[in-house]
């Protein structure tokens, strides 16, 4: 019995077996598909039967799929798409063994087609670091070693991966690629708790990737809500506020509504409501009561970086801040507000510098970040006060120089 034959036989075995007549029918266009070798057709129906929102084939129907059919005659089908299909047929222990064996298999494929015997011959090396569908198989078993908890192999492939195609984050990959890259690190950093890089990389896997489910969505929009809170680098939250994925949470009947507040009120330094919010908090996510004292500190940043925006600027294009008014609008106390100071010089949040004599904070620059409609407002009142006092200016000079203006 051929091939075809087979396959054919497989596939009208397993479609005996169904009872849903809308499967019958797919695997009817699976079999008509496959045997009048219209390979993009039969990938369109199999992309319906894997797709994730789908509740159309059972787990254990896409195991016999991938396993008795796609198997047989993957080298037809886009790799890439093989690999997917892969992954959504087999628990995590075994889908790791299996996409071992299927680098193998694009190997092996790959010597045959450039017509290679040595697999160490330097042109068939490059050819190996540039296909695409073997940097996919990479990237996705190095996000298995971090499932199964085997961080050391996954670094190796990360690490190896990075030298030769990562670099540079305007590669010439396409964004199914660079996406896959991000999960793996974000899988990375999640493990060793380095909220400031799984952020980063969080940020950058969204800007990669369209393919996301609602829970997937969810699930991602709370951890980085909390590598935003957690983070002691990160201190401007403008592209996770303005990015849709956080709307995934704003409803008042969403579970993490608490966390959708926090970040809200962190980024407008507002700290009576951010208080309010992170005692919700500590009852829905115990956790976070570990690092109190760090988000203590942290709304304390913002609420000073908050007053350095509203605050007036009367004289010149500095701002001028007392000490006294730091600690009446933080709730820092006195004697700790040069150490505040100090810490967000050092974050590089502000730029200026200290009158230790008459206490006195000057500020030249400040870190741009996103403003929300109150904070807009507030500017907008700033640019009118403005200016009102060019207009006042204007004046001024003209009363007082109008004859030397009217000789020039």
């Amino acid at each position: 019995m051929d091939i075809d034959s087979e396959i054919s036989t497989a596939l009208a075995t397993i479609r005996s077996e169904l009872e849903s007549p809308e499967l019958v029918s797919t695997f009817y266009h699976l079999e008509d598909f496959y045997e009048r070798k219209l390979w993009h057709q039969l990938t369109q129906v199999l992309d319906e039967l894997y797709n994730k929102e789908s509740a159309l084939a059972p787990f254990e129907l896409k195991n016999k799929i991938y396993s008795l059919f796609i198997s047989q005659f993957q080298t037809k089908l886009n790799p890439i798409k093989i690999v997917d299909f892969l992954l959504e047929s087999f628990a995590a222990g075994e889908a790791l063994d299996k996409l071992v064996q299927l680098r193998g298999e694009f190997v092996t494929h790959l010597k045959k087609e450039h017509n290679f015997k040595d697999e160490s011959d330097p042109e068939f090396v490059r050819i190996l670091e540039d296909d695409d569908a073997l940097i996919y198989t990479d990237l996705q078993i190095a996000r298995y070693y971090l499932i199964l908890n085997q961080i050391g192999d996954a670094e190796q492939v990360l690490t190896r991966l990075e030298k030769s195609k990562f670099q540079d984050l305007n590669n010439d990959l396409n964004a199914k690629i660079n996406a896959a890259y991000y999960l793996a690190k974000c899988e990375l950093f999640k493990i060793l708790k380095n909220y400031n890089e799984f952020y980063k990389n969080g940020l950058l896997y969204l800007s990669s990737t369209t393919s996301l489910t609602h829970d997937e969505k969810v699930k991602l929009c709370y951890e980085l809500c909390i590598a935003a809170l957690l983070g002691d680098k990160v201190y401007n939250f403008g592209e996770l506020i303005l990015h849709d994925i956080l709307q995934v949470i704003s409803a008042p009947e969403s579970e993490y509504f608490w966390l959708y507040n926090l970040i809200q009120n962190l980024n407008s330094g507002n700290l009576k409501e951010f208080n309010h919010w992170l005692a919700i908090a500590f009852d829905k996510s115990p956790f976070l009561q570990n690092n109190q004292a760090f988000l203590d500190q942290k709304i304390i940043i913002m609420a000073l970086l908050e007053l350095i925006s509203i605050k007036s600027s009367s004289t010149s294009i500095d701002k001028t801040l007392t000490f006294s008014e730091i600690s009446s609008f933080t709730g820092t106390d006195i004697d700790n507000v040069e150490l505040l100071i100090i810490k967000c010089f050092s974050l590089n949040l502000i730029q200026g510098y200290i009158n230790q004599i008459d206490e006195i904070l000057i500020v030249t620059w400040l870190q741009p970040r996103i403003l929300n409609l109150e904070q807009v407002k507030t500017l907008y009142n700033h640019l009118v006060e403005w200016d009102s006092k060019v207009e006042q200016l204007g004046n001024v000079v003209l009363e007082s120089g109008g004859s030397i203006w009217a000789g020039v």
